[in-house]
This record gives C-alpha cells, sequence and structure tokens, in this order.
C-alpha cells in the first residue's frame, strides 16, 4: 500500500513540475473527451425530438394524405368512377378493419377567416369529432366537434388558441360569429395551445396554429364540388379529401393496417396512385438509422483526437524516461524492480488522461449547453457518455503510456547510472 501511495505522489509531483508541458499534454484528451461528449449529448438530444415529434404526430397512427395526379395518371383518373381520397373511404375502412379504432378524414380549404374587421391567415380544416384523440389535443374553451354536428350539417367551428387571441383579444369567443368563405359560422370551441416540435423527422404536416375547424359533412356541402347525378365526372373535385388519419388499437397493427390499405386502395380506385402511405413508426426508424450513423462518423472524429492526445502522450512519456534516466538508475540501485519501473511511470501516463478526461467531461457539458442555448437544439448529456469517454481516456492512458513504461523498466541500472 505504501508502495502505490508513494508512487502515485511521486507521479503527481512530476506532472506539477512540468505543468505546462502536462497541460498541453493533455489538450488531445481534453478536446477528445469533449467532443466525445458532445456529439453524444446532441445525438441523443435529436434522437428524443424524434420521438416526441412522432409522439405528437400519433405513435399509432396510420396517415394517409392525397396525391397530386400527373397529366396521365389524370386521364386515367377520369375514365374511372373514382373520386380520389374521400369520406366514403374513412367510413368504409373502419367498418372493415376492426384493429382500426378511430378515424378522421380532413378536408383542406382555402376559405379566408373574418371577423369584423379583422382577417388572420387560416386554414380551415373539414374533420370529425376523432381528429382531437387521434391528434392528442384538448380543449381551452367549449368543445369540439360532435356527431351532432356532422350528422345536421351544423355551420359550427372550433379555433386554434392563436387564431382566437388574434381575433377576439380579451372577449369570449363561444358564441361568436365568423365568417367562413363567404359564410357565417358560431364558434363553439377553442383548442389549446401546443407546443412545436423541431422538425427532426421529415413528416408532412401543417401549422396547426392557423387551423379552424368544421364538420367535415358541411365542408363538403357548403364548399366542395362532389359527384351527383347533374355533376359531370370530370368536373368533381379529384381527392376530395386531402388527408386521412388512421388509429389502429396498438403498435402492433400498424404493419398489417398499412398492407391491408394498400390494398383497399387498388381495389377502391382502381388502381391509381392518388395516395401516400405514412407510417410513423417506419419514420422513425429511419431517423434513428441516420442518427446512428451520424453518431458514428462523430465518435470517430473524436475518437481521432484521443489517438492525437494519445500519441502526444507517449512523445512525452518518451521524452521523460530519457530526462530521467539517471534517476531510474538510483532507483534501481537501492532495490526497485523492473515492474516498479513499469508502474511508475504508467500510473503518471494514467493520471495526464485521467485529469484531462475529467476536463474534457466539463468542457463537454460546457459545449453541450451553448449548443442548446446559441443554436436552440436540444442536448442530452447522459451518464452512459460520461462513462464511456472517461473510460476511453483510461484506455487511451494505459495503451500509449504502457511502452514509454516498458522501456524505462528495460534500461540497464549500470548503462543508467551513467548517463549525463
Amino acid at each position: 500500500m505504501n508502495f502505490w501511495f508513494e508512487s502515485f505522489w511521486y507521479a503527481l509531483k512530476s506532472l506539477y513540475q512540468h505543468r505546462l508541458r502536462t497541460f498541453l499534454t493533455m489538450l488531445g484528451v481534453i478536446f477528445g473527451v469533449a467532443a466525445v461528449i458532445a456529439m453524444l449529448s446532441i445525438g441523443k438530444g435529436a434522437e428524443q425530438e424524434a420521438v416526441e415529434q412522432i409522439a405528437a404526430f400519433g405513435i399509432n397512427t396510420v396517415r394517409v394524405y392525397a396525391r397530386e395526379l400527373k397529366e396521365e395518371e389524370k386521364q386515367q383518373a377520369q375514365r374511372t368512377p373514382s373520386v380520389g381520397l374521400s369520406y366514403e373511404d374513412a367510413r368504409y375502412i373502419q367498418q372493415l378493419l376492426p384493429y382500426v379504432v378511430a378515424s378522421a378524414p380532413q378536408n383542406l380549404l382555402d376559405k379566408p377567416l373574418y371577423y369584423r374587421q379583422l382577417a388572420p391567415e387560416s386554414q380551415v380544416v373539414g374533420t370529425t369529432p376523432e381528429y382531437l384523440s387521434i391528434n392528442s389535443l384538448n380543449m381551452d374553451q367549449g368543445r369540439f366537434l360532435s356527431p351532432d354536428d356532422l350528422a345536421l350539417y351544423r355551420k359550427v367551428c372550433v379555433l386554434s388558441s392563436e387564431l382566437a387571441a388574434q381575433l377576439f383579444l380579451k372577449e369570449d369567443p363561444i358564441g361568436q360569429l365568423v365568417t367562413l368563405g363567404g359564410q357565417r359560422f358560431e364558434v363553439i370551441g377553442v383548442l389549446a395551445s401546443r407546443a412545436q416540435t423541431k422538425q427532426r423527422v421529415q413528416i408532412r404536416s401543417r401549422d396547426l396554429a392557423k387551423d379552424v375547424y368544421i364538420p367535415i359533412t358541411t365542408s363538403l356541402e357548403k364548399f366542395s364540388l362532389t359527384s351527383s347525378e347533374d355533376t359531370p365526372h370530370n368536373q368533381v373535385d379529384y381527392n376530395v379529401v386531402d388527408e386521412l388519419s388512421l388509429q389502429v388499437s396498438g403498435p402492433e397493427y400498424l404493419t398489417p393496417a398499412r398492407d391491408a390499405l394498400v390494398e383497399i386502395f387498388k381495389r377502391r380506385h382502381f388502381n391509381i396512385p392518388d395516395y401516400e402511405l405514412v407510417v410513423p413508426t417506419e419514420l422513425l426508424e429511419q431517423s434513428q438509422e441516420t442518427q446512428r450513423l451520424f453518431n458514428l462518423v462523430m465518435a470517430c472524429i473524436a475518437g481521432l483526437s484521443l489517438l492525437v492526445g494519445g500519441i502526444g502522450i507517449m512523445n512525452i512519456m518518451l521524452a521523460s524516461v530519457t530526462e530521467r534516466t539517471r534517476q531510474i538508475g538510483i532507483r534501481r540501485a537501492i532495490g526497485a524492480t523492473p515492474g516498479d519501473i513499469l508502474i511508475l511511470f504508467l500510473i503518471e501516463a494514467l493520471l495526464i488522461c485521467l485529469i484531462g478526461g475529467v476536463m474534457g467531461i466539463g468542457v463537454g457539458v460546457g459545449i453541450s449547453q451553448i449548443v442548446t442555448v446559441a443554436a436552440g437544439w436540444k442536448t442530452i448529456v447522459s451518464p452512459e457518455s460520461i462513462l464511456l469517454s472517461f473510460g476511453v481516456s483510461s484506455v487511451v492512458g494505459i495503451f500509449f503510456g504502457l511502452y514509454p513504461a516498458w522501456r524505462a523498466s528495460r534500461l540497464d541500472p549500470i548503462q543508467a547510472l551513467r548517463h549525463e
């Protein structure tokens, strides 16, 4: 025990005597460890944001988007009874597939919103009551759309919190009448605001802060040109529904639902490619795979910094062995074994890396905080990243300090005493 304490104290004393050289040697380790922690924290933060975005998007939800047809596809569609994505598709799918527990078709309308002299930028969305639960939204005031609103084609609307604030300021919006596309609608509810997440995953989405929700039956009756006996097929609005959200009872049904929907749409739409299926978990897997590749590349870059730092440690330790050759000879002459000399120099190299590793952890955490404040990126410094970087720095110290220590232990005592 006394030997280990003396060796540790002697190594610290030697490093302190050459503190500038020691610090410059540590820089490679400091930067390497800091780079590992910073890169892993950025990667972890990006992964967490992707998970949060998918959760907000609906982890058990399959989205079907209306796809704009090319000219030759339009001509093909006109020769079939298909009208593209429709409200009937949503009702048919929910009746046919037992694991589809809710559906929310969305008919997006470019209709102006007016209240007195105010006309904020808005997006009218015709939808169903299930839209609220599928998209994990909450009400701030009033209520959302009800089945009776759809059945009776009521002219009622629900505003986003941002639109309500712009239109009514301090007035109570419930019961007020607004104008949508030249028609009067009663405000029956205001949605609670929801925090926006960064687009870490490429999900097609719109700005919900501009949404005005009305019953889809009302939107189709009042604003859309749908098929009837008096309407020629080539004048019908194709893809009456712009988006269809389908919620399944569990994640295990996402793949079966996707496969079943492909067959259903092929049959109902007569093989017209007028839709696009999006499964959130598949997007998440793609994002995670990309993030893993990014982390690997960044880890390799950080590893190069540690490698350079390790080479610097080996270089300085070899110089230290040369400088202290006579001291090594004296130690051997008074009874030190080659193993004692090896441990002495190995402890010194290890201390350089451990101290540099601790400083690197502090620098890495600091860089992560700066990135969060300056760039607005979410970063997460996990205990695993700290342990990994600290462990790697220790391995670097042992690996690159082993050869100089071995060389010091192999010096001939007589030749070492003669060294000037």
